[in-house]
């Protein structure tokens, strides 16, 4: 029979590990994401500037439709200017196509919508894109490769989160 020395030697033996395993859990934790930010982060949505005028009037044409769609995700508000914002979105593509499902000959046709953007947030970039795909009679949209846009946006801000938050606080002045 073990005695009261030995089984709390091997109690302590055991629970110091598991304090020590959840210190580093709870420590590690304060970069991961919350379901929801405490503050959304402000974004600004803008063109790249392409020498091609027919691109930049495409671009142009996405900018109000990707707005909106960030604007309704929980995670960001939109910014007046890059100056102001967490994070700068650039849009540097979107375009239309029509392709074949089944090869260039047979096969119905599938209508393709994207969206192509880079997403800055002080040194940290990443490129994103937003896609809708759909048969053509279906017809593919620029709201839904904008709304798709927008999750990758927020996939973005799920994961650089310590960053972000970091980058709030160093651009934020403290206040009196």
């Amino acid at each position: 029979m073990p005695s009261r020395r030995n089984s709390a030697r091997i109690r302590g033996l055991i629970l110091a590990p598991a304090a020590l395993l959840a210190l580093a859990v709870t420590a590690t934790g304060q970069d991961e994401a919350p379901r929801r930010p405490p503050e959304p982060f402000r974004v600004f949505v803008r063109t790249s500037d392409p020498a091609d005028a027919e691109l930049k009037s495409r671009l142009e044409e996405a900018v109000p439709t990707v707005r909106e769609r960030v604007e309704r995700r929980k995670w960001f508000q939109l910014a007046e200017s890059a100056e102001e914002a967490d994070v700068v979105l650039r849009i540097v593509n979107y375009h239309n196509s029509h392709a074949h499902k089944w090869g260039w000959y047979e096969g119905p046709t599938v209508e393709l919508v994207y969206v192509d953007a880079v997403a800055i947030a002080g040194s940290v970039r990443e490129r994103l894109s937003g896609l809708d795909q759909r048969p053509a009679l279906l017809r593919a949209s620029l709201r839904n490769a904008a709304s798709h846009l927008a999750e990758e946006l927020e996939r973005f801000a799920k994961e650089n989160y310590a960053a972000l938050t970091r980058l709030r606080t160093e651009t934020t002045p403290d206040a009196p």
